[in-house]
Formats: structure tokens, sequence, C-alpha cells
């Protein structure tokens, strides 16, 4: 039955990796213009050059990686499972994929001159997950690196974003309908009974993610061999387009 029960945030991405959209794995919704205009952000900050080895720790789609591989001497991509590694493998050029997790890179020490790890590390639960991927990140970094640590979270976001997190359909379908209206609440609804016949996919996920404010999450990056350049707002893009500041998340540039 296709309502896929999950507790954690590995087993999401490897369903995503099915999808026939590979942006899925983007973890944005039909939303691909986010994704570039996030991209260009974070290639802006770190200015990748031809001399350049670039890792993308948590790549999703690859578009960042896309976008530089015509300006980059190397790039890398690291994801979660081999369900993932295989997807963009089939539908990209010019980039080497590792499936990895953050926590034990399977990398040379001091490989990397730039380093991305973008709305990646609040996927893991537990400070010392976070603070053993930081020292992972300070040890593949060359001397004099630029290390960008994007979209870390300082709350839980999963309400205001309307986002169930939890493990029963009746208690998502109540959600959708307190949080989202009748309308989102009527077509899960249609949507359920195809699910259990296979013709749908409903994921139902627990896991819960990692946040934490500035002035904690600087700290624990230094303590694992980062050096804090510039810290600052997010930028998103709102509904119709226009550039917003993020209400939760912060964007991080280290170096070591």
């Amino acid at each position: 039955m296709p309502v896929f029960r999950i507790d954690n945030f590995v087993d999401a991405y490897r369903l995503r990796a099915q999808s026939a959209d590979i942006h899925e794995l983007a973890a944005r919704p039909n939303k691909t213009a986010l994704t570039v205009f996030v991209s260009q952000q974070i290639l802006e900050a770190i200015r990748p050059g031809p001399d350049d080895t670039l890792v993308d720790i948590g790549c999703g789609d690859a578009t960042l990686l896309r976008m530089a591989s015509g300006c980059t001497g190397k790039c890398i991509g690291i994801v979660g499972t081999a369900e993932e590694k295989i997807r963009l493998e089939g539908a990209t050029s010019n980039v080497s994929f590792i499936a990895s997790n953050a926590q034990n890179l399977l990398l040379e020490s001091a490989i990397a001159s730039k380093i991305v790890c973008n709305a990646a590390l609040f996927y893991l639960s537990t400070a010392k997950a976070v603070q053993a991927s930081l020292r992972e990140i300070a040890r593949i970094a060359r001397p004099g690196a630029t290390i960008w640590v994007g979209e870390m979270p300082v709350a839980e976001e999963g309400e205001h974003y309307r986002r169930y997190r939890g493990n029963s359909m009746a208690a998502y379908l109540w959600f959708l309908l307190r949080h989202n209206g009748i309308r989102t609440f009527l077509g899960m609804i249609r949507r359920w009974p195809k699910a259990v016949l296979g013709s749908e996919r409903i994921i139902l996920n627990s896991a819960e993610i990692f946040y934490t404010e500035p002035e904690a999450f600087i700290p624990l990056a230094e303590s694992c061999g980062l050096r804090l350049k510039s810290h600052f707002r997010h930028k998103d893009l709102d509904d119709g387009g226009k550039v917003i500041e993020s209400k939760f998340r912060y964007d991080y540039v280290f170096t070591v």
C-alpha cells in the first residue's frame, strides 16, 4: 500500500529518487525557479573558478552543480542514498556523485576549495550528528576554502508552512483541514483510495528537524574547525517571484 510511513529523511529522499520529476530531489515541489534562485545566490557568494574543486553536500537535484560545471574545475555531489546517485548520474554530466552520509564523507582530506551544504544539516536530528558533519566539512576543506552552510532554521517551521509531521493518515487529514482548508482536505480524501490501489503515493514523515539560533550555531561550527566570515538571513522568492527574507533560516559563510 503506497501510503509510506517513514521516520527519517534518508528514506524520504530514497522515495523522491523514484519520482518521474528529478526536481523532486530538491524538496521544493513545483518551485524550480526558487531552486535556481537559491543556487545563484550561493554561487555568487562562493565564486567557484576553473582551479576549484566544488563539493555540494546534500546536492538535491544537482541544479547548483549543473550551473557551476562550466566554470569550475571539478564538481562532486554528495547524496544520502544509492537511489539518488543512480538517478542523478542518469540525468547529469560533468559531475561526480557519491552516496555517503554527511557524518562520514567518503572523500580525501583537504580535497575541496569550495564547499556547499545548503538545506541539508537540519535533516540531522541531533546536535551530535550536526557536529560530526561540520567536522567532516572542515576535514575535506583546503586551507582558505570557502564554505557555505545554508538554510539553517532557528525554529521548527512545520506548522507555519503547513507541513505535517507524523504517521497517521487521519491526523494528516485533520491537519490539512485545519491549516490548508476544505479544498486541500477534499483533494487528499480523493487521493487516499488511489494510493491504496497503487496509482498515487502519499508519504507520511514523522522525522524531526534540527534547529538552532546563530548564537549557538556559530560556536558549534567554530569548535569543529570552521571560522566564520559572515552570516545573514536566507533569501527566498515568494509566490509572485519577489525576493524576501526568510522568517526562520540563516545562511553562513565559513573558511578554514
